[in-house]
């Protein structure tokens, strides 16, 4: 099999918590496991992270293909080389959101406390649960923070809660078809196809996994209803129109007729293959329960959101409304943080985002493309007084394994740096202080400077770091060729 501009053969890793895990409803998960992927080469300063969140019923495999598998992951139009998620450039993670069945800890799993199967035993998860264990997964990889993070729908909606829950890790959030918190609307289609399992005589109060039948019925009309929801009057119509399946006329019965009944009837049968009834209901539930406001007011909720943040909705998606998406950026942009929109237009629905390859792929390109920074910069600082001498400048950057360090005066403010370079002229001049060997003509660069700008002036000067000031001359952070590595690349 050719792969063509893809990923190749990619494997799932699992990580099992050293501890067990708390829920927000207060109890506690016992040492659960997330199953994840990675894709692309991660960087020396851990600067070019990209965490991708899963939809719904996705999984960890989004992109590359498993050995033996027809299809590859579920977001392979956009994560690989030379994409919009350019896997040259960037290192991917994404991982299946505890309660699911794709890998990671959820009620079709053992109960490790019972030996049993979890089933209705598993308890309540959110969201934000959803996010604390990605969180402790990037702690496992020791990643201290993320150039972007992205997700569509229930996707959206972990994105959304990171730049709440961990807003100094987050340097760029992308979110697409996800509002701020669930609807009526949305709740009551939920609580429809929760019904449908739990009405299914076979799903016997969840606890199925031992028997030799499941609530493959329920669960199938579950799906149905939910697929209803992620396409479009346009879509259907354009796809199925009124016609008939595999007849001229029709039959006055109540056999599948037409062909929008036997695509629904496949969809909803294709999926009780691949996914589990207990697992739908306890996301749907997470779904339900999702809601940034504080006291009714989402700008309370929103109010600590640090990144530089994109919305994108979807001009047919009537789950997740444009209006939805843009009351998000509507309070954003109240409380002064860097925020795009951008439409979708498309006739698919909600689904769009996992179909309209050629507008989403500008879209998200283009946004990344502008990347700041104060986006991959270091924001712990080794400094120098101007004040010490030549022997503790030398020990220091031998010990913290540095090759410049910015100098301050007395008010903190940049007036030198000191180089590698600098410390071996110190010896033949056979000088004492720092300010006879430092570099007092520094070349810097602010937070908000293209990096692709500050790539090109160190390229010029030939020097391998930057510091990062203020306009004040205070120093902020250091950017290094380290931290642009992967980041900026010649084919």
């Amino acid at each position: 099999m050719t792969y063509g501009k893809s990923l190749g053969i990619v494997h799932t890793q699992y990580y099992q918590f050293e501890d067990d895990f708390e829920l927000e409803i207060g109890t506690k998960l016992k040492k659960p496991t997330l199953a994840y992927e990675t894709y692309g080469t991660l960087n020396d300063e851990k600067s070019n992270v990209i965490l991708v969140c899963h939809p719904f019923t996705g999984s960890a495999h989004a992109a590359g293909w498993h050995d033996g598998d027809e299809k590859p992951g579920w977001w392979n139009t956009i994560i690989g080389p030379g994409k919009p998620i350019d896997t040259k450039k960037y290192f991917v993670i994404c991982s299946n959101v505890i309660g699911s069945c794709k890998g990671s800890t959820g009620p079709s799993d053992i109960n490790p406390e019972t030996g049993d199967f979890y089933a209705l035993d598993f308890p309540i998860i959110t969201i934000k649960d959803m996010v604390h264990a990605q969180k402790k997964l990037l702690d496992y990889l020791d990643i201290k923070y993320i150039f972007a993070i992205i997700g569509g729908s229930m996707g959206g909606m972990q994105t959304l809660q990171w730049t709440i829950s961990y807003p100094n890790m987050i340097r760029n959030a992308i979110v697409i078809a996800a509002g701020a918190y669930s609807t009526t609307q949305q709740i009551a289609f939920n609580e429809v196809q929760r019904r449908a399992i739990l009405e299914d005589p076979l799903w016997n109060q969840g606890k199925y996994y031992n028997t030799n039948s499941s609530p493959e019925y329920g669960l199938s009309l579950a799906r149905m209803i939910g697929h209803i929801t992620y396409l479009s009057n346009d879509s259907m119509r354009e796809k199925f129109g009124r016609r008939l399946q595999d007849k001229d006329q029709f039959s006055y019965n109540f056999d599948t007729e037409f062909q929008v009944e036997s695509y629904l009837k496949h969809q909803g049968f294709s999926f009780t293959k691949r996914f589990d009834a207990n697992s739908y209901l306890y996301l749907t539930k997470a779904l339900d329960y999702f809601d940034l406001r504080v006291n009714n007011s989402l700008e309370e909720g929103l109010k600590d959101i640090k990144s530089r943040m994109l919305i994108i909705s979807i001009s047919s998606d009537w789950l997740y409304t444009q209006e939805q998406l843009e009351e998000i950026v509507m309070v954003l942009n109240s409380l002064n943080v860097d925020v795009s929109y951008s439409k979708l237009n498309s006739e698919y629905g909600h689904d769009a985002f996992l179909i309209e390859n050629g507008q989403l792929n500008y879209i998200i390109s283009n946004f990344l493309s502008k990347a700041r920074v104060k986006d991959v910069m270091s924001k712990q600082v080794l400094t120098l007084s101007v004040n010490q001498g030549i022997k503790e400048a030398a020990e220091l950057m031998l010990n913290e394994n540095k090759t410049h360090i910015p100098v301050l005066n007395d008010n903190d403010q940049l007036i030198g740096i000191v180089t590698a370079w600098d410390l071996s002229k110190a010896i033949a001049t056979d000088s004492d202080t720092i300010d006879e060997i430092m570099t007092k003509d520094v070349l810097t660069c602010y937070e908000d400077d293209s990096i692709y700008d500050v790539s090109s002036k160190l390229k010029e000067h030939n020097i391998s770091g930057l510091p990062v000031i203020d306009h004040d001359n205070n120093v902020i952070g250091i950017i290094t060729t380290a931290h642009l590595s992967n980041l900026i690349y010649k084919d």
